[in-house]
């Protein structure tokens, strides 16, 4: 990837009891910034980059619109 922010996944998990999977990536530029998103339940390594892709690219769409408000 060249030009503009890139992360790395640094692991990927399954719930065989829940039948789910997440991805865990870290922004390359800080350490302290994780994201753990859904990816298809018992996604291989092959296609671990293309779907945490989509998972982040479908939380940014989802969260573009997203009104913030204070707990009451």
């Amino acid at each position: 990837m060249t030009g503009g922010k890139a992360a790395t996944i640094v692991g990927l998990n399954h719930d065989l009891k829940g039948q789910r999977s997440f991805v865990l990536i870290e922004w390359d530029d800080n350490a302290q910034k994780h994201l753990s998103l859904p990816v298809p339940f018992g996604c291989g390594l092959d296609d671990l980059a293309r779907e945490a892709e989509t998972a982040v690219r479908e939380l940014s769409a989802e969260t573009a619109a997203l009104k913030i408000r204070s707990a009451d």
